[in-house]
């Protein structure tokens, strides 16, 4: 049995280690844009690090988050009907020139006026207006103590919000552990849109001379080698 068990994880090891170093799409991924370095590293094309020894517990805790998504989209597009709109009808009203990938619950959206790829969570109908759906999935302890949206899951939406040219979302945070949801609303300001079309024209230049833009401060929780991609190239184009 204990052969058998080995044998499982190696095979969960592979997998880890296949999906993550896979290269990177040369866009910007709005869930890693508040460093600007990881952006530069992905739009240049630049392979990620090599994973020693893959982290099975983060990523379980991903597969669970995924699972968590799924649980609350098909939820929540049962109750609404017709308020649970659909993504790729809505870009195609506005008359954007992004393409659409339907992906279970979710819409994968690619830009390309400013190279982009993110994954809506859904867009609903609420009171009136179109807001954007933003699920987030936290352990027990984090969702406790919760009372407002996450600074980075802002920064995040913030993007989402500016390509899609909406104002309002509603952040729905759900705890792994036993399944109690806190819902938030938040409207995105025309200064914080405006900010995230600036860093990504800097980001952009910054690829055209070859010169690394700024990456996040020393001890911030998104600098570490399990949470960058790219945490050991960085370090040989300084901190």
């Amino acid at each position: 049995m204990e052969a058998k068990s080995n044998g499982v994880q190696v095979a969960i090891d592979d997998d880890i280690q296949s999906q993550n170093s896979k290269p990177k799409h040369k866009s910007f991924a709005p869930s890693s844009f508040r460093c600007k370095r990881i952006s530069w590293f992905r739009l240049r094309g630049v392979d990620p690090d090599k994973i020693a020894v893959p982290d099975r517990g983060l990523q379980f805790t991903a597969d669970i988050g995924t699972a968590c998504h799924e649980i609350i989209q098909k939820r929540l597009m049962s109750k609404l009907g017709q308020d649970w709109l659909d993504v790729e009808e809505y870009i195609r009203g506005v008359g954007f020139d992004y393409s659409v990938t339907k992906k279970g619950y979710e819409s994968q959206v690619e830009c390309f006026d400013i190279p982009v790829r993110f994954a809506c969570d859904g867009l609903i109908r609420y009171e009136g207006s179109i807001r954007l759906l933003e699920i987030k999935s936290c352990d027990h302890s984090s969702f406790v103590d919760l009372t407002d949206p996450k600074l980075k899951h802002i920064d995040q939406v913030t993007f989402y919000c500016e390509r899609l040219h909406l104002d309002n979302v509603l952040f729905l945070y759900i705890d792994r552990q036993y399944g109690d949801v806190k819902c938030f609303e938040y409207k995105v300001s025309p200064t914080a849109k405006e900010e995230i079309t600036t860093s990504c024209k800097l980001v952009m230049d910054c690829v055209e001379s070859n010169i690394a833009p700024e990456g996040l401060p020393k001890g911030d929780p998104d600098c570490t080698p399990n949470m960058c991609p790219y945490y050991e190239k960085c370090k040989s184009w300084g901190r």
